[in-house]
């Protein structure tokens, strides 16, 4: 029988670059500018994306960010699932801690990730987008905004919104973001099927690719601003797996040249090619 001294020892000894399981880490250039990347993490669900943003919080190199979170559901968690306790003793430094904390400490629900990260000031503010079609699970449950007042007693920002454009023209002029995009965004409930989960429709390829594309609504204005992306698959609200990674392709061949989790990969418009 397993113990906790065996267990300890194995956290103690693990690779220190092993990322968490369900967790993909890709590297890719930078949009844009010459020379440069940083990395893109994929997640099957949505909460350890706490745990890039960690990653990217402590890197001396990159610069303090807004968060645009897209979503088909609101993520951004209440104010008594923040316990300063738990989070002051977090050790971010610690990849292991960091990823245990994502899978262990919070919601399982993935629905409660944004505000812990502003508690220990990942972000400066969020931004977060939800689709606005009749048929998403956001559409009758919009909320204007939320404030999280970090460790130091800074105040953050959460706003909310089902267009992009009222997004970007509140977004803060040139100030660098960093993408967070849950694929169940294109997904829409299945009027046949009732309330069972994993039952969910797709929006059309179209839709899908207009969204994503690199010159489309949202990426094209911040393009050149983007210091990192999580990309979370949650197949229970995408109808499924295939669902899923159907997104995740088209987001592959819209965003990238090449294939993410390959040394080749890299944005769609990078000046190094």
């Amino acid at each position: 029988m397993l113990n906790a001294d065996l267990i300890s020892k194995w956290i103690e000894d693990v690779n220190g670059w092993i990322d968490p399981p369900g967790c993909e880490s890709s590297f890719v250039s930078r949009p844009v500018h010459p020379g440069g990347c940083y990395t893109v993490g994929i997640v099957h669900e949505h909460r350890f994306a706490f745990y890039f943003w960690g990653l990217h919080a402590i890197d001396e190199n990159s610069p303090h960010a807004v968060l645009i979170s897209v979503d088909a559901h609101d993520d951004v968690g209440v104010p008594d699932e923040v316990i300063p306790d738990d989070l002051n003793n977090l050790n971010i430094s610690n990849r292991t801690e960091l990823g245990l904390f994502s899978w262990l400490r919070l919601r399982s629900l993935n629905d409660g990730h944004i505000l812990p990260a502003l508690y220990l000031d990942f972000f400066s503010d969020v931004y977060v987008l939800q689709n606005g079609r009749q048929d998403s699970p956001a559409f009758k449950t919009l909320r204007a905004e939320q404030q999280q007042t970090d460790s130091s007693g800074r105040i953050h920002t959460v706003k909310f919104y089902q267009d992009t454009v009222k997004l970007l023209s509140n977004l803060p002029q040139d100030c660098p973001v960093y993408l967070d995009i849950d694929l169940d965004y294109f997904a829409i409930d299945n009027r046949n099927a009732g309330s069972v989960k994993g039952s969910e429709d797709l929006v059309p390829d179209k839709e899908i690719r207009s969204f994503l594309s690199i010159s489309g609504p949202l990426l094209g204005p911040i393009l050149n601003r983007i210091v990192g992306l999580t990309i979370a698959l949650e197949p229970e609200y995408c109808g499924g797996l295939v669902n899923s990674l159907h997104v995740l392709n088209i987001l592959n061949e819209e965003l990238f040249e090449g294939t993410l989790c390959t040394d080749s990969c890299k944005w769609k418009g990078t000046a190094n090619k």
